[in-house]
């Protein structure tokens, strides 16, 4: 009888951690995409294929969020300039590639370190309360870190109460 306590007990811990495993959210789902843009590395901005701009802001909290200067140059691994990257902290995004690729929002995160999907933004998760809104041209969009920038965007995406 007391094997049989201890293999139920077991049962029992396993099925409270796998459940636990599955349940919990993560702060983004980056990890899981593998986005050919994310790996462009750039010595300059001859032999470019692809050169647009889109206008980000992210506001958490009623706050603005600074989207700071150089992200995504002389990075760790690559010298010179990623796919997506800005110059200032105007949050202007430069997509620069050296051939046709797609240029999804959430690259330019994993880019910057920072999380984004309709579950959070940069470590503040989504719940009863709170939620992610992403605009884009004006307009909600559902598409999150799998949206494709096109040039001229202007996006906003809002952390906030519901």
């Amino acid at each position: 009888m007391k094997a049989e306590n201890v293999v139920i007990s077991i049962a029992g811990i396993c099925t409270i951690v796998f459940f636990y495993l599955v349940m919990t959210p993560t702060d983004s789902v980056q990890d899981e995409n593998n986005w050919q843009i994310s790996n462009v590395c750039l010595d300059d901005h001859n032999s470019l294929d692809t050169h647009e701009h889109v206008q980000l802001t992210i506001i958490i909290n009623g706050t603005q969020v600074e989207i700071s200067p150089n992200i995504g140059i002389g990075d760790p691994g690559c010298n010179g300039m990623k796919g997506i990257h800005t110059h200032d902290d105007t949050g202007k995004l430069h997509i620069e590639t050296p051939s046709p690729m797609p240029a999804p929002l959430g690259a330019f995160f994993e880019i910057w370190g920072e999380s984004f999907s309709d579950e959070g933004i940069m470590g503040n998760n989504a719940d009863d309360e709170h939620e992610v809104v992403l605009t884009v041209n004006g307009e909600v969009n559902s598409l999150y870190e799998e949206y494709l920038m096109e040039d001229g965007d202007i996006i906003e995406i809002e952390y906030g109460l519901k």
